[in-house]
């Protein structure tokens, strides 16, 4: 994981000391403190199991629901789970556990992990990130009991749930939807809905689709749109307008989106919304330059730069439409129900612990 000195838990020393100045000029004390490795299990009894997330919504998700899960297998043990982004939403879940204590990580300088691995001397650990910083990978590689749960951040002496054979983000996504959501944007009106996750933003492919298009609607997820666009945080329920742009600056509207448009694209794949987008039983395209994909969609044949044309097709076909749609939604179901497998299988590692 490469990381610059201004990184606020990396580990060099100019970076982290301007992390800790700002930390102390907005009273942010639990941070700077953990940062330095002062970290505290919740209660006084128990063996400490550290679940380890980094700074991205999907892993900390992920992390989140894993804990619950392992919690309600095992009451007997102590929960840490640590973070470099605070995101409330994703963290709310946790205030329902006992014996979990959750907050930010320690930086990578080895003082304070070596600080933190004392005060918590956790007897296994649970990696939730692919993006392990370079000393915290080091120290664990030298610990007995480490589980990852990406294949590709294990190393010798540790292990990957089931090899890591499925993506557990499918475990969070939400697979059945109330339809009611096309019908409440549209009141009654037939139209096509459309949605792009667009994290590198092209205005020009979607403004040329509702030029040919007016009373169509498009809603954008991943950056926030350049031009003129309605945040769905703001929507009053009532009928879009006519060729509005939709921002999706909530996820929780992921789901009903993705049930309810006519396609959806994704010029630069992410792993939570292309799950909520297979399961949502619509076509969906992907750009072509996408070099990494799930294995399950290693074969997926509608794979472009420009998708008008298909968007094109699926709009006068909904037959076709609908196969793409068919596809994309076994194809996630494939994934999730091994999914299940590989979480039954981590759980049982952690039980046996």
């Amino acid at each position: 994981m490469k990381t610059s000195w201004r990184d606020p838990f990396g580990s060099h020393w100019l970076g982290l000391w301007l992390a800790d100045r700002a930390d102390r000029r907005q009273g942010r004390q639990g941070r700077l403190a953990a940062r330095r490795g002062f970290l505290k299990p919740m209660g006084e009894q128990g063996k400490v199991v550290w679940i380890l997330a980094g700074s991205q919504p999907d892993d900390i998700r992920l992390a989140v629901e894993l804990l619950r899960a392992v919690r309600e297998k095992r009451l007997d043990i102590r929960l840490v789970l640590t973070f470099e982004e605070d995101i409330p939403e994703l963290l709310a879940p946790l205030d329902e556990c006992d014996k979990t204590g959750w907050g930010y990580a320690p930086c990578d300088r080895p003082s304070a992990l070596r600080r933190a691995f004392e005060r918590l001397s956790p007897y296994g650990f649970i990696v939730a990130t692919s993006h392990l910083r370079p000393n915290l990978r080091q120290m664990l590689a030298n610990q007995p009991r480490v589980i990852h749960l990406d294949q590709h951040a294990a190393n010798n002496g540790t292990t990957a749930a089931e090899q890591q054979t499925a993506d557990l983000q499918t475990l969070l996504v939400q697979a059945q939807v109330d339809p009611n959501f096309r019908s409440l944007v549209n009141q009654g009106r037939q139209r096509h809905l459309w949605w792009i996750h667009d994290t590198e933003l092209h205005p020009e492919l979607w403004h040329h689709w509702l030029a040919r298009y007016p009373e169509d609607v498009l809603f954008v997820s991943g950056a926030q749109p350049e031009s003129r666009c309605l945040p769905i945080s703001q929507w009053n329920r009532h009928a879009m307008a006519d060729g509005e742009i939709v921002w999706l600056d909530e996820p929780k509207w992921l789901p009903a989106v993705a049930a309810s448009v006519t396609a959806s694209h994704f010029s630069s794949p992410a792993r939570f919304e292309l799950w909520q987008a297979l399961a949502g039983n619509t076509a969906l395209s992907i750009a072509a330059s996408t070099a990494k994909l799930p294995a399950v969609m290693a074969n997926w044949a509608w794979q472009t730069d420009n998708p008008q044309m298909l968007w094109e097709e699926w709009r006068l076909n909904p037959i076709r439409a609908r196969q793409a749609g068919d596809q994309a939604r076994r194809l996630f179901w494939q994934e999730r129900r091994q999914a299940e497998s590989v979480l039954q299988s981590l759980l049982e590692q952690v039980f046996e612990w």
